[in-house]
């Protein structure tokens, strides 16, 4: 058994893939093995799983369950994550770019903190990245800046439920175990596992940029609304709906999301989380002032002034 399965999750990502294989294999750490899954790509994405399998050899795995389908984001996660067997995975996004010594750097956190804390402690490994162009062309030296979230927020576990500044982590087995299925549940497959760190383990956040975090029009995430004052105006004039529009697609994500981990681990959580959690989920359906209320007592914030600002107003 590899000591790091990496769980890449692949979707009409033909242009980028070989890319990023390129970069695994360039690794000093080669203790891995890949364990991929096509979610029914419309493009050449299958056939290139297929090619890098004949040159890995054993060193990848295609997972063909549990059926042919497209299974969206999450649900090709989990089928991908309930197919690894190594104590360690890293999730890994086929259209990013691995930076030399990425594995070897997260696998160093992991066990260093395994060996505090326990492997039956769940522990999750993030780092920031470099933003880029979908022609590796840098757009931001830093993820979390670029995100305008702050990583050292992530031990609170209210403000996870809001927003998360992981990207891309290393995760062990205990953490998997308690996390999946990660369908019906997650937001996104990086987020929930985050909350699940967050509430019953431990986040370590590495200052180093580990890898090339891509952006091109098929991303399904957006990019940030505005990173000053200025252009969040800019942007507003240039669309009054859209700032109201993002507010309630994040409400979509992350009440949804609140809801199901208050009722998967209700038993486990404390009582003033329990709460947060379920007043996270509430959020949609309260009135304006309870809303907002709910935010204020519970600490749902995010980790940039100029995003609560506009969630508090719009919300």
């Amino acid at each position: 058994m590899p000591e790091i399965d990496i769980a890449v999750t692949a979707y009409n990502c033909a242009p980028w893939i070989d890319a990023f294989f390129e970069s695994v294999l360039a690794q000093d750490f080669t203790d891995w093995r890949v364990v991929a899954r096509d979610d029914a790509s419309a493009d050449g994405t299958a056939a290139r799983l297929v090619w890098w399998q004949s040159r890995l050899s054993d060193r990848m795995i295609i997972v063909d369950g549990p059926g042919p389908g497209n299974l969206g984001m999450v649900g090709n996660y989990d089928a991908v994550l309930a197919a690894t067997k190594a104590p360690f995975v890293m999730f890994a996004d086929p259209d990013d770019v691995w930076q030399p010594g990425k594995i070897t750097q997260t696998y160093r956190a992991i066990c260093e903190a395994e060996a505090v804390s326990g492997a039956r402690t769940p522990v999750l490994v993030c780092t920031d990245a470099q933003v880029v162009n979908q022609y590796l062309q840098l757009m931001d030296k830093s993820y979390w800046r670029w995100a305008h979230v702050n990583p050292d927020l992530a031990d609170n576990l209210h403000r996870l439920a809001v927003e998360s500044p992981v990207l891309a982590p290393m995760v062990n087995r205990a953490l998997l175990q308690l996390a999946l299925p990660l369908t019906g549940a997650a937001a996104c497959p990086d987020w929930w596992p985050a909350l699940v760190a967050g509430a019953f383990g431990q986040i370590v956040r590495l200052p180093a940029t580990t890898f090339l975090y891509r952006r091109h029009p098929a991303n399904d995430s957006a990019d940030p609304f505005g990173s000053t004052v200025a252009g969040a105006i800019r942007r507003t004039l240039a669309d009054f709906g859209e700032p109201r529009r993002r507010v309630k697609l994040l409400l979509r994500q992350l009440a949804p999301q609140a809801g199901a981990f208050a009722a998967r681990f209700r038993d486990r959580l404390q009582p003033r989380d329990l709460a947060a959690f379920e007043a996270a989920a509430r959020l949609p359906s309260l009135g304006a002032i309870a809303r907002r209320w709910a935010v204020i007592r519970y600490d749902l914030w995010f980790s940039s002034p100029l995003k609560n600002v506009g969630f508090l107003l719009l919300m």
